[in-house]
């Protein structure tokens, strides 16, 4: 899934942490929501020094796996296992105004199971989601009957299996959308028109669906429009250059299975996360096709899940699976601050994405919370 870029500058010095507000979605259909006040613990979290601030925790009451901020940052779509997206308002959200915290609620159809993967237009008027089943649509946020929870939406394409988390991204032009597919392809659409433009293949893995290590497991578009990459969790990236009929250009053989990939703003670097760690890649072009260097190994703990980078090309931030958040500077290759255990989340970080109006980052976890953190 492309995601939005962090534009937010990570200083040198330390940041605050002060966790301000609890806010639940308490029913499933048209949820209630309160505004808790910080908790005597969270106080004491705000008295102390630490490099990440937790600003919001907001309780989805079952496991998210999607998240996107619209282009202008006043909404936030969150997709969660139990068929709910729910359109956020953001302003609302940090003023404290609960009447006005959630935009919409979308009930997804449960042919399509539950949503994996979200993507605003940029003028915020349609969100893309792919599914479990492997189903895409489009939901038009200016046409949504609140009574019956949905959104008039266009079914791009409409698959027979089940159980594969598809991913969904748009191109920075924003004239081609991009979501890869249960027997290992990405499917290319004209978003004038949501005509297929092509189907990619990749090099290596299964092309039937038989096997999860065939199906690609991130997707990310260069900053520049020309590429689009993917990794594979059969321990494999592949390029393919939209200047160049879409042809394959690039397949780079990784030390372990991709959970997540990205391009560095510059397009210098190529990141990807797993089991190890995030390893860092050089990208030269010079030459017909992009050159890779060998990989530079930033060793976790934990399995990294999610990733994406600072607007300088210096940062990346990560979310692991064992719930944490964790800041690394890309130059002098080291981390720079992970989230303590009274930050992190309680299980697996699906997620990582940010806003770049207001300036903080949200991380959509398995334990039925997004946080909002803020980087100073």
């Amino acid at each position: 899934m492309m995601k939005l870029r962090a534009c937010i500058p990570l200083l040198a010095g330390l940041i605050t942490v002060s966790l301000v507000a609890d806010v639940t979605a308490r029913d499933a259909a048209n949820p209630q929501l309160t505004s808790d006040t910080t908790s005597e613990h969270a106080q004491q979290l705000a008295q102390n020094t630490s490099p990440l601030t937790v600003i919001r925790n907001l309780n989805q009451g079952s496991g998210v796996n999607a998240l996107a901020f619209s282009r202008d940052g006043r909404w936030l779509a969150i997709a969660s296992t139990d068929r709910k997206i729910r359109v956020w308002n953001v302003n609302a959200l940090l003023q404290g105004d609960e009447r006005n915290y959630i935009r919409v609620v979308i009930d997804i159809p449960s042919a399509d199971a539950y949503a994996t993967s979200l993507t605003f237009s940029t003028d915020g008027q349609w969100l893309v989601t792919g599914t479990y089943n492997g189903n895409f649509r489009r939901w038009d946020l200016n046409a949504c009957d609140a009574r019956r929870n949905t959104c008039n939406a266009n079914l791009l394409q409409a698959n027979e299996y089940f159980g594969v988390d598809t991913n969904v991204s748009f191109h920075p032009s924003e004239t081609l959308l991009a979501g890869s597919n249960y027997d290992g392809t990405i499917t290319l659409w004209d978003w004038a028109n949501l005509s297929v433009l092509t189907v990619l293949e990749p090099e290596t893995g299964a092309h039937d669906g038989s096997q999860l290590e065939g199906r690609f497991s991130s997707l990310a578009f260069s900053t520049s429009g020309r590429y689009l990459t993917a990794g594979t969790h059969n321990k494999s990236i592949t390029l393919w250059d939209f200047e160049d009929n879409f042809s394959r250009v690039l397949t780079i053989e990784t030390d372990f299975g991709v959970e997540t990939v990205d391009f560095s703003p510059t397009d210098e670097i190529l990141a990807s996360g797993g089991l190890q760690g995030i390893e860092l890649r050089t990208l030269n072009y010079r030459q017909r096709y992009p050159r890779v260097s060998e990989p530079f190994l930033l060793e976790n703990p934990s399995r990294v899940t999610t990733l994406l980078f600072s607007p300088d090309s210096r940062y990346l931030v990560s979310g692991d699976s064992d719930g944490t958040l964790a800041v690394w500077d890309v130059i002098d290759r080291q981390l720079v601050v992970r989230s303590d255990a009274n930050q992190s989340h309680g299980q697996s970080i699906m997620e990582v994405t940010y806003d770049p109006v207001n300036g903080f980052y949200a991380t959509a976890s398995v334990d039925g919370t997004v946080k909002l953190w803020q980087l100073q």
